[in-house]
């Protein structure tokens, strides 16, 4: 084959033009993840500074900057970020809740791939199991102890701790993939692709690290608590950006 001017052009036109494809696919991802991680923090923040100002939290910045004399910078940033507080588990759910919520919802928007769509609901039911299930284990046994007068300490409080997260992770995990085996199994090819359980699961356990770590004194522990909203949109933005794992149906 003899190669001319204008096959070489016509070679230099479809490279140029598959690299535009290629860039504004990229572009495109981007922008729908950036979409997905404000949507997943947004979720995670909003429902929980409603809920403690309605529980005390803006009474408590009201007082705050009434006492102009007395109060510094530090006290009222203090009061503010008490908006974000996280301490028990009505709060974890709330916030967990809304972060799925709005990465479902921003990545609903930004894939109309249906496999992909699936992928997010099934990713939805696991991350919320994932965390309320540990901690709803770990709640009970805490509540437990206490009810029966027995002294943990330091290390029962980090074994309470530990037992819960590991149980409730695998008994999430199994159910989770019962669930989303029964609504989204594929009827026709009999096929589902179990969730299997990621390090980066464990991210959402952080809140009963944190409070371990406060119990041990160990310093700036309880000011890191009030970033866990942070922690939680991780669980919005996993919902959000997953995707078929079929390759070929993501083309």
């Amino acid at each position: 084959m003899k190669v001319t001017n204008e096959s070489t052009g016509a070679f230099k036109s479809f490279y140029k033009q598959r690299q535009q494809i290629e860039t504004e696919a990229e572009q495109k991802e981007a922008k729908a993840a950036g979409l997905t991680v404000a949507a997943s923090l947004a979720g995670a923040l909003i429902p929980l500074a409603v809920y403690n100002a309605k529980h005390g939290k803006l009474d408590v910045i009201k007082d705050v900057f009434k006492k102009e004399a007395s109060s510094n910078i530090k006290d009222k940033a203090s009061a503010i970020s008490g908006l974000i507080e996280v301490d028990g588990i009505k709060q974890i759910g709330i916030s967990v809740t809304g972060s799925i919520l709005g990465g479902l919802c921003a990545g609903l928007v930004t894939d109309k791939n249906e496999k992909n769509r699936n992928s997010k609901f099934e990713e939805a039911i696991y991350g919320f199991l994932n965390c309320m299930v540990p901690m709803g284990i770990i709640t009970g046994a805490e509540h437990l102890v206490e009810k029966k007068g027995i002294k943990t300490g330091i290390l029962g409080k980090a074994l309470i701790v530990a037992g819960g997260i590991a149980s409730g992770m695998v008994i999430s995990n199994k159910a989770a993939n019962k669930i989303n085996e029964n609504i989204f199994k594929d009827k026709k090819e009999d096929t589902f692709e179990k969730r299997e359980i990621k390090l980066s699961d464990c991210a959402v356990h952080a809140d009963d690290i944190l409070s371990v770590m406060v119990v041990s004194k160990i310093p700036f522990a309880k000011q890191l608590g009030k970033a866990l909203p942070l922690i939680y949109s991780h669980v919005g933005f996993e919902t959000g950006s997953k995707k078929s794992e079929n390759k070929a149906e993501n083309k």
